[in-house]
């Protein structure tokens, strides 16, 4: 971002909400990103599988970082708040409009076969080309399938049913509305018309006035209401406006927002992402095991693939052979293992599915493999191969969306928390396809819904005008030396031997 010109008479705050961390960014108009507040998602899990979080938690981890950031704007006026989240993570809401029960984890296995159930009563095929979506447990209308059979007495008070970033709208302003990058994600959305599929609605014994109503980017959903400003020390009546699902926000923060342009997003879960002129759910595609959707800006759209444990790898890395210490200690550990293993690549190879593969060819029997570990290799070989492999996982992504698109993908932003991993970074840049563009700040999606906040207030009269405030990035390359190391170890061995596996295994 640019550099900070002394104090601004506004501010905007952008909420990324995601299943590790809540994140808000304060950030002034052409000042750029002055303050990040972070706190963690708090995450129940259920024994035998399932995970969810508590709306009452993560309501009050939304205000306590929204309330630092109130502080640390001080004299400057706060005008906008942005909102952009995790997808498919949702809770019912009842006719006073409150949340009930608790919000299903976007990765909760538990919809399996209600998934199943809707593949066989309308046809993977048919169900890609409405909504751009494969049947998964982790959507939206799965879910809705489990909570009728499994917790009916919530879903009978159903009214209307919340994503994440809806319910922390709600709750601020009394209003339920969405973006369509989050709407798209239920698998109750027909990308085409850019309308709730009541046929798909009408499966969960629901219509479409159950579901919000999807707006155009930039336009509030409300504005704050006097029982939500006093909670926070704000001034009721300030907009508020859904930025989107989490990778599109950090698509408009990173400026990826023309047909054509490519993007990394390194979470919890990692998305490569294309944006495309309209969505485009062809058969390959779904085959591919890749998703078609609408991006956060109207009328575009994306075609995006997915590896749902890349910084949840590195998680359970810590977890396994970190265990002890705070969370900064064992980072600044796992980063020493990995200066200890040099530059890369290591022999050990990685086949990083610790949660099944999505794309490509989606596989979620895949589990997390480590293959060529001898009795010679130490902590450090592990620790490094680990982010080789989710970087070789990511290098197949992009060459296959790039296949299947028919694009030429001559750069590729990189955006998340990821980046502040040098040694990933570089494997990336190493591997490439085309240029490795790295974004500056690591919070573009809370920066991307800070810019629609900001069209939401008037501050910016376009989007056009928003995204001069778009970070800046910097390009990063590896020597070519480094280069042909890793593109051996990729295209020899790693690639072989999943493809190996995927010929075994049969088509998904």
């Amino acid at each position: 971002m640019p550099a900070r010109r002394g104090p601004a008479a506004q501010t905007l705050i952008g909420l990324d909400i995601g299943s590790t961390s809540v994140k808000a960014s304060l950030v002034a108009p052409g000042s750029g990103v002055l303050h990040v507040a972070r706190r963690t998602t708090e995450t129940h899990v259920v024994r035998g599988g399932g995970a969810f979080h508590k709306p009452a938690e993560l309501l009050a981890t939304v205000g306590a970082v929204v309330a630092e950031c109130v502080a640390e704007a001080g004299s400057n006026k706060l005008v906008g708040i942005g909102i952009a989240s995790m997808a498919e993570a949702g809770v019912v809401i009842d006719r006073r409009g409150g949340p009930v029960g608790e919000i299903l984890a976007w990765f909760d296995p538990r919809p399996e076969r209600q998934a199943a159930w809707l593949e066989r009563q309308i046809g993977a095929g048919p169900l890609f080309a409405r909504t751009g979506l494969r049947p998964e447990p982790k959507y939206t209308l799965p879910k809705l399938l489990w909570l009728r059979e499994h917790k009916a007495a919530d879903f009978t008070r159903l009214r209307h049913w919340a994503g994440v970033a809806e319910m922390v709208a709600l709750d601020l302003t009394g209003e339920l509305a969405t973006n369509a990058s989050l709407a798209c994600r239920t698998l109750a959305f027909d990308i085409g018309s850019r309308a709730w599929d009541a046929e798909l609605l009408g499966l969960a014994s629901l219509s479409p006035d159950a579901m919000p109503v999807v707006l155009p980017l930039g336009e509030p959903v409300g504005r704050l209401t006097a029982a939500a400003a006093s909670r926070l020390g704000l001034p009721s009546g300030i907009p508020v406006a859904v930025a989107g699902h989490d990778h599109l926000a950090a698509a408009i923060g990173a400026g990826v927002t023309r047909p054509g342009e490519a993007m990394d997003s390194m979470g919890s879960a990692e998305a490569t992402l294309l944006v495309t002129r309209r969505p485009a759910p062809t058969d390959e595609l779904r085959r591919g095991g890749f998703s078609a959707g609408c991006h956060a800006i109207d009328g575009l759209g994306y075609v995006v693939g997915g590896l749902q444990s890349s910084g949840a790898l590195v998680e359970w890395f810590l977890d396994t052979f970190l265990p002890t210490g705070a969370t900064e200690d064992r980072y600044a550990r796992f980063a020493e293992l990995l200066d200890a293993a040099g530059p890369g690549p290591v022999e050990p190879l990685v086949r990083p599915y610790l949660r099944g593969r999505t794309a490509p060819h989606r596989d979620p029997s895949a589990t997390l493999e480590i293959e060529g570990l001898r009795e010679t290799h130490s902590l450090a070989d592990v620790a490094a191969a680990v982010v080789d492999g989710c970087a070789y996982h990511v290098r197949w992504m992009l060459d296959e969306l790039a296949r299947v698109t028919a694009t030429q993908l001559g750069s590729v932003k990189l955006t998340g928390g990821g980046i502040r991993n040098k040694r990933w970074v570089r494997a990336k840049a190493a591997l490439g396809p085309g240029r490795l563009e790295v974004v500056r700040t690591d919070e573009a999606a809370a920066l991307g819904a800070a810019l629609v906040a900001g069209m939401a207030s008037g501050v910016y009269g376009s989007l056009t005008e928003a995204l001069v405030d778009a970070s800046p990035f910097d390009r990063v390359s590896a020597p070519a030396a480094i280069r042909s190391r890793y593109d051996a170890a990729y295209l020899d061995r790693w690639l072989p031997a999943v493809l190996t596996k995927l010929r075994q295994s049969g088509p998904s």
